[in-house]
């Protein structure tokens, strides 16, 4: 296994932009995932660790090791595509086998090895019974995991995953999670995981890097990416419902600052808060302005008023879900979104019902403008 480091890289198709001056370095033994939208540069990062593309500027280390200009073969890598690249006419045992049986990787196996090696990894994504059949007899998971086994049965320095369990139902990728997660810890290796699914980061990963038109917003542990957004967009890209995110004014008035959102609410902050505020606010048109971000788990949703910030707003729409619901307030950009409880006592809102809402102090972000709020 190795440490992988980005040293200030950058990468161009022609004039577009894919990867800006990116640094970031993934530990010997860690599973660090890259979470980010179409088009952020996820697969372009895995292609230039691999040596399918070359960077434009910038240097990529293994352990150390300059690898800019090395070849694919030489960089000693595994990879896993979304897209299954089967042979055809191989069994799925000749199939996992095949990186066993490169030259290149000179590992001259005996049969009894390579039968060894690959029933182990059949074994370990169960799909043991399969190994005789051709590609064409398999279903699209089937498909997905003889990939995945293809990619896991060697030992290389770095395992690239790019979204390699996207098309398996939800049963089985929650399995294949686990697997993999297994699969790291047993085998003590470098994975660099690519998803566009949130919930698959969180899962696996040790670390994971939130990545937007080629540079990433926040590297940190699970944990803090989703309690702890530093940006807005993170906070978004994070979480079903998505952090609510609030555009609004800062006003200081008799030695108080509150948060001000047009003829919805205002709240006063604390003095910790109003330190984290006033660091991103930008003024226009002789006011301060400011995006509050706060997950709807934060919010308290009552009949009666909680506290001295607490406000009032009309219920918009609900959404029943299996121990919960969804309650919406609309606003004047966007909507305010409230997970309550099944036994909360305003369990059986209605449309236009007025509630009152409190915001967790200790739960409330404060960012700047890095992305545009809009009604969906």
């Amino acid at each position: 296994m190795a440490e992988i480091r980005f040293e200030n890289v950058t990468k161009y198709y022609g004039r577009k932009l894919a990867i800006n001056d990116l640094s970031f370095t993934v530990k010997e033994g860690e599973f660090f995932s890259i979470l980010g939208p179409t088009g952020a540069g996820k697969s372009t990062i895995l292609k230039m660790l691999a040596g399918i593309e070359p960077v434009s500027s910038g240097k990529i280390f293994f352990n150390d090791i300059l690898v800019n200009n090395l070849s694919p073969y030489k960089r000693n890598v595994s990879m896993a595509f979304e897209s299954y690249n089967l042979y055809s006419h191989f069994s799925v045992y000749e199939n996992i086998a095949f990186p066993l049986r490169a030259p290149k990787w000179k590992l001259n196996l005996s049969k009894e090895e390579e039968r060894k090696k690959v029933v182990e990894i059949a074994s370990f994504l169960n799909i043991e019974d399969l190994l005789e059949r051709r590609p064409q007899a398999l279903s699209g998971g089937q498909k997905q995991r003889v990939s995945l086994a293809r990619a896991l049965v060697r030992k290389p320095l770095v395992y690239l995953l790019d979204e390699p369990i996207a098309h398996l139902d939800a049963k089985l990728k929650f399995s294949t999670q686990t697997l993999l997660r297994e699969f790291m810890i047993n085998y003590k290796s470098t994975i660099i995981y690519v998803t566009h699914d949130y919930r698959e980061a969180l899962a696996l990963s040790d670390r994971m890097m939130v990545l937007r038109k080629g540079k990433f917003d926040q590297i940190d542990t699970p944990e803090k990416i989703y309690c702890s957004p530093k940006v807005d967009f993170v906070g978004r890209s994070v979480g079903v419902p998505p952090m609510n995110i609030v555009d609004g004014e800062l006003i200081k008035k008799d030695g108080k600052t509150t948060f001000k959102v047009g003829k919805y609410f205002t709240i006063v902050l604390k003095n910790e808060l109003v330190k984290s505020a006033e660091k991103v606010a930008k003024i226009e048109n002789d006011k301060r302005h400011v995006r509050l971000g706060i997950r709807c788990d934060d919010i308290k949703l009552s009949e009666k008023k909680l506290s001295d910030n607490s406000f009032q707003l009309p219920v918009y729409a609900a959404v029943r879900e299996a121990e919960s619901s969804v309650i919406s307030f609309e606003l004047e950009n966007t909507f305010l979104l409230v997970r309550a409880k099944e036994n909360a006592e305003c369990k059986k809102v209605q449309i236009s019902d007025l509630l009152w809402l409190d915001f967790k102090p200790e739960r409330l972000f404060f960012y700047e403008k890095t992305m545009e709020i809009y009604k969906s």
